[in-house]
């Protein structure tokens, strides 16, 4: 119980500290690694509950979609992050959304039940999933406000800002998000018609803000952006 008391003590004295779900699923198991392709379902809307997935490397979109066949991502993940922690704390027995691989990925999954067993053994773990949970729902909340509130270009600004700051690399000023940024992808996120999205862009980087070329997105001016994505969420 002491050793137990010192490791939550520890992660709560640094408590802001992003969360690191490595010891969870990099344990004394020598858990293997799988390497998957892009396009891989992960998991569909409706399956069973009961696995949980650390991305080690790679990038996966959570989606769901409409009688009508549109489809809605609600999150996109990258390294670090853990998808189907909602096993963790309902009853329900199936997922709410479908996971695919936006790219090349490399996971390591384990069962609801090892993860318990995991987190007995390092329950400072606990304070991780508080992280999660926190950010997800503050994320959430952005979304919905950017939704009602906020005009097509601006919930595109605000969408790539959002992506700058998590999946962004700096070099020379400029910031490359590392991912595939379709037209057509980027409109499924902000809830907007791929055509309304291209003319969003098009003013963006008649700004000088943002450079898109097939898919790859630069930003040019992040504080631009950034004063865009705020000004967005005030309307």
């Amino acid at each position: 119980m002491d050793e137990y008391r010192k490791k939550l003590s520890e992660r709560l004295e640094k408590v802001w500290e992003p969360p690191n779900f490595s010891k969870i699923f990099l344990s004394s198991k020598n858990r293997p690694l799988q390497t998957l392709r892009k396009g891989t379902i992960l998991f569909n809307e409706g399956d069973p509950l009961g696995r949980l997935y650390y991305i080690k490397d790679g990038y996966v979109k959570i989606y769901r979609l409409s009688e009508e066949g549109r489809e809605t991502t609600s999150y996109l993940l990258g390294p670090g992050h853990v998808l189907g922690v909602r096993t963790l704390l309902t009853q329900e027995e199936r997922t709410m959304h479908t996971a695919e691989a936006l790219t090349p990925l490399k996971v390591i999954t384990i069962s609801r039940k090892e993860c318990f067993e995991n987190i007995v053994e390092h329950p400072e773990v606990l304070v991780d999933l508080i992280h999660v949970f926190g950010a997800r729902l503050g994320y959430t909340e952005k979304k919905y406000e950017s939704f009602v509130y906020a005009s097509t270009s601006a919930r595109v600004a605000i969408f790539l800002a959002d992506c700058a700051s998590r999946f962004g690399t700096n070099k020379d000023g400029e910031i490359k998000i590392d991912l595939d940024l379709t037209h057509q992808r980027i409109a499924e996120f902000v809830g907007a018609f791929r055509e309304t999205v291209t003319i969003a862009l098009h003013r963006l980087e008649e700004e000088g803000i943002v450079k898109v070329n097939r898919g790859n997105v630069k930003i040019l001016n992040q504080k631009k952006l950034n004063e865009y994505a705020t000004l967005g969420r005030k309307r």
